[in-house]
């Protein structure tokens, strides 16, 4: 099976997608991978075990406390609160000020996923770190953690050198409803860098801006397929109503990745509209865009049923 792929891209996928469907505890190729040789196998199977809120987990767990790397160590600690496992903020701030870039990165994502307000100085602080990644993560985390007191420094960072802080940064303030951010927002829709560009057109389109839908939208003729595709789940979020539109004209793109996005979109918000696309979907060259298209008709289908028994 997927979970025991030589390779450990396909491993991480496949725990991945057990997580997200909830059976992560009662699979024992997940939880055997909290000890896979590669970290990222091992970050992943802990992340899916602490979202199990299974208590049968712990001992794969707490084993990872102990393991080689600091980030998978804090992964643990973070699976062990999501378990209700009563846990100090400690080992995250202290990892948020690591001489690793990687250690303080992660560790300032996990501050902003479990919304602990005693990181708020750290995450704000985290802003002017000298790594641009770390830079990122805190912008990201910001808008996680549900910091409206950060606004101010995060409509900074929508001028940082880094376009991947500019881009956290303009996601997380229409992450927090900040309307007083809407004129540096727009400012920032005219970005040199078309992702800045979408998460600053998104983030407007959650502020009520809804002309910022036409920006997204110019976006699907952007020359990176990375683009088209983030500007059709972008739409999905912030306005559905025109989501559908967005998502048939890239039903056709020529890179998979973005028909991928298409049919996500459709199977999110299209309901029984969406099925004879998805359908057409099922004759798609790509083995990644039938497998999607199969998952969101047999969901849509799931659905119809279950408002029948009601």
């Amino acid at each position: 099976t997927a979970l025991r792929d030589p390779s450990p891209r396909v491993r991480t996928f496949a725990i991945q997608s057990a997580g997200r469907m909830g059976r992560a505890a009662a699979i024992p190729a997940v939880r055997a991978a909290a000890g896979d040789p590669d970290s990222n196998v091992r970050i992943a199977a802990l992340s899916a075990l602490g979202l199990s809120k299974d208590p049968s987990v712990l001992g794969e767990v707490r084993k990872a406390l102990h393991d080689k790397d600091t980030i998978v160590q804090l992964v643990a600690h973070e699976a062990l609160v999501r378990l209700k496992q009563p846990q100090s903020a400690q080992p995250f701030l202290a990892a948020a000020r690591d001489f690793s870039p990687a250690v303080r990165g992660a560790a300032m994502g996990i501050l902003g996923r479990l919304k602990d307000p005693s990181a708020l100085s750290v995450l704000t602080l985290g802003l002017h770190d000298p790594d641009p990644s770390v830079r990122s993560f805190a912008a990201g985390a910001l808008g996680d953690l549900g910091a409206a007191s950060a606004v101010t420094a995060l409509v900074d960072a929508l001028s940082d050198q880094d376009p991947y802080v500019r881009n956290f940064a303009a996601g997380s303030l229409g992450r927090l409803n900040a309307k007083v951010a809407i004129p540096a927002l727009w400012g920032a829709v005219k970005d040199s860098d078309s992702l800045v560009r979408l998460a600053s057109a998104e983030s407007l389109v959650r502020l009520g801006e809804g002309e910022a839908a036409l920006a997204i939208r110019e976006l699907l003729k952007d020359p990176e397929y990375g683009v088209r595709s983030a500007a059709v789940g972008a739409m999905a979020r912030s306005d559905p109503s025109r989501a559908m539109a967005l998502a048939l004209e890239a039903f056709d793109d020529p890179a998979p990745r973005v028909r991928v996005a298409s049919v996500q979109a459709l199977g999110r918000i299209g309901g029984r509209t969406a099925i004879p696309y998805l359908r057409r979907a099922l004759q798609d060259k790509d083995l990644t865009v039938r497998a999607f298209a199969a998952g969101h008709l047999g969901a849509v289908a799931t659905d119809r049923k279950q408002k029948k028994g009601d």
